[in-house]
């Protein structure tokens, strides 16, 4: 579905990413893992359409060009302070032109979907670091877009409410089977939701190994006790360590 072509971007003369090519099919699970400032992000911006290649090219094989293409869930959450969570989960509908009353009925339903029902009226201040990620889930998918784009989704939640969000995404992902590029520096959090892990080198971001995670779906985090898991872990981290130390020398 995704293909990328020699991509590469420089930041006033800063060579940042690639060059960098990649094929994701349809309805995978693909998990980026890499050094901070590798351009994880930055690849993900380029799949939304937010910053432009500086060479190569980014091409995607649409399903159905009347659906959104891609909605994206950022670390930050990205939610608007000033509306009410039913508002900003109705928010791309209300792009789309979608009947405000048609809109709430579908913000309603994957509120509660994703653990947010009655709440709302509320505004996003009000919200735990939870609630408003749940928020931002439930609008990225309520779109229904084609591609689901998150970069670091759960990076700043502590690590009991990560575990029980990656639990809700994995359920919600199995239901529906959208496209996921996910952007994240914890392998064992990549392990449990991906299909792929792409891994990346030191900036400039290049792939080092494109690794197929074995374990049967559904996943619960159960998984974690198996002992294959720990040994893909190992692997992974062993591919990363020397690109992590020469980042922090």
């Amino acid at each position: 579905m995704i293909k990328v072509q020699g991509i590469e971007r420089v930041f006033t003369g800063v060579h940042a990413l690639g060059p960098i090519d990649l094929a994701i099919e349809r309805g995978q699970f693909v998990a980026i893992v890499g050094p901070s400032g590798c351009g994880k992000s930055t690849l993900l911006r380029i799949a939304a359409g937010l910053l432009a290649p500086s060479a190569g090219e980014l091409t995607i094989e649409r399903a159905d060009p009347a659906t959104p293409l891609c909605s994206m869930v950022f670390q930050d959450y990205g939610i608007f302070p000033w509306k009410t969570v039913r508002a900003n989960v109705r928010f791309p509908l209300d792009l789309a032109g979608i009947p405000r009353r048609r809109g709430d009925v579908l913000a309603r339903e994957w509120l509660e979907r994703v653990g947010v029902a009655g709440f709302e009226d509320a505004y996003p201040a009000t919200l735990s670091g939870g609630m408003r990620q749940r928020t931002a889930l439930a609008r990225a998918f309520v779109a229904n877009p084609e591609i689901l784009l998150m970069d670091e989704p759960f990076a700043a939640l502590d690590a009991q409410l990560r575990l029980v969000l990656q639990s809700e995404l994995l359920r919600v992902w199995e239901a529906h089977r959208r496209t996921v590029l996910f952007v994240t520096h914890a392998i064992d959090e990549a392990l449990l939701l991906a299909d792929r892990i792409v891994v990346m080198s030191a900036r400039p971001g290049r792939v080092l190994a494109d690794i197929s995670v074995p374990f049967p779906r559904p996943r619960h985090r159960e998984i974690r006790a198996d002992p294959g898991f720990g040994v893909l872990e190992e692997r992974v981290w062993n591919l990363l360590k020397g690109e992590v130390e020469e980042h922090a020398a």
